[in-house]
C-alpha cells in the first residue's frame, strides 16, 4: 500500500479526486494550503503564496506505476502542480525524500526560506491546530483555544535532504520544548517536479 499526494493549484482537486476513484484508490481527501516557490519577482510584489489543494489516496502496490503515469499526463496541463507517493510498509531506495515541518503559525515560511536557500525548490504549507502534553490549550472567555499550526511539506532531492533538515532544525532552534519538529518520508514515486540542484 502507498501513500499517494497530488499538490495542484486551487479548483483542481475534484478533477483528480475522480481519477483516483475511477482507479481503485481509496481513502480520497483534500485539503487547503499554500504553495511558495522561488521568484524573485513575486517576492518584489509580495504574491510569492499561491493557493494550493492537496489530494492524498491510499493506492494499492500493484496499481501505483499505472497510476502515476496517468496523473504525469493530466498534470502536463496543471501549471505547478506535483505527486509522489510513499510506501507505507518500508524504505525502498529513492531519489527524493518528502521533508515535513511542523511548526507555530506564520514560521512555516521561515522553515522555506532556510530550505530554499540550500537547494530546495518549493514547498506546500497546510495551516492547522495542534497541541500536546508539552503544551497545554489556553482558556479564554471558557473556550479553549487550540495552538495554530504551520505543516510545511517540501520534495527534495535524497543528497540534499539531510543538510536541509539540519539547517531547519538548527536554525529554528527545534532542539528547544515547544518550538516544532522535523522528520521526513521516503519517496517512491514522482511525477510533475521541477529539477533541484545543490548551492
Amino acid at each position: 500500500m502507498q501513500l499517494l499526494r497530488i499538490i495542484l493549484p486551487r479548483g483542481k482537486g475534484s478533477k483528480f479526486m475522480k481519477i483516483l476513484k475511477n482507479d481503485g484508490a481509496t481513502a480520497i481527501g483534500c485539503f487547503y494550503g499554500e504553495g511558495s516557490a522561488p521568484s524573485e519577482i513575486l517576492n518584489a510584489l509580495a504574491i510569492d503564496k499561491t493557493k494550493k489543494e492537496i489530494v492524498t489516496a491510499l493506492i494499492e502496490e500493484e496499481s501505483v506505476k499505472k497510476i502515476i503515469e496517468e496523473i504525469s499526463e493530466k498534470l502536463a496541463a496543471v501549471n505547478s502542480a506535483v505527486a509522489f507517493s510513499t510506501s507505507l510498509e518500508g524504505e525502498n531506495k529513492m531519489e527524493y525524500v518528502c521533508l515535513y515541518v511542523i511548526v507555530d503559525r506564520h514560521q512555516g515560511q521561515k522553515a522555506i526560506h532556510i530550505a530554499q536557500d540550500h537547494g530546495a525548490r518549493g514547498a506546500t504549507v497546510i495551516h492547522g491546530r495542534g497541541s500536546g502534553e508539552a503544551v497545554k490549550s489556553k482558556l479564554f472567555l471558557s473556550m479553549n483555544i487550540e495552538p495554530e499550526k504551520d505543516l510545511v511539506i517540501m520534495l527534495v532531492k535524497k543528497d540534499l535532504a539531510e543538510k536541509i533538515r539540519q539547517e531547519i532544525y538548527d536554525q529554528m532552534d527545534l532542539a528547544s520544548q515547544g518550538k516544532g519538529i522535523i522528520y521526513s518520508l521516503p519517496v517512491n514515486h514522482v511525477a510533475g517536479l521541477v529539477e533541484q540542484s545543490d548551492n
